[in-house]
C-alpha cells in the first residue's frame, strides 16, 4: 500500500501547513523508496517548491523535478 508511507502524508501535511515559497522539510529514520523519490520530483516540479528529505543514507534536495542525489539513492 504505498498511499502509506510516511514521508507521502508527511509532503501532504507541508504542502497545507507551509507557507507558499518556503521549503518543506522532511526527516526519515527508514530509506525513502524509488516510487516516493518519484512522487517527490513530480510534485516538487508541479508546485515550484523546493523538497528536502532526509532518510537514513542521505539528503535528497527535489528541486524543479531534479534530485541532488542525480537519482542515485
Amino acid at each position: 500500500m504505498l498511499w502509506m508511507h510516511s514521508e507521502r502524508l508527511a509532503l501532504a501535511y507541508g504542502l497545507v501547513m507551509t507557507p507558499p515559497g518556503h521549503p518543506i522539510r522532511i526527516m526519515k529514520n527508514l530509506r525513502s523508496c524509488l516510487d516516493c523519490h518519484t512522487i517527490f520530483k513530480v510534485i516538487s516540479k508541479l508546485v515550484q517548491r523546493e523538497i528536502i528529505v532526509r532518510d537514513i543514507n542521505r539528503f535528497h534536495h527535489f528541486e524543479e523535478g531534479l534530485c541532488s542525489c542525480g537519482d542515485y539513492w
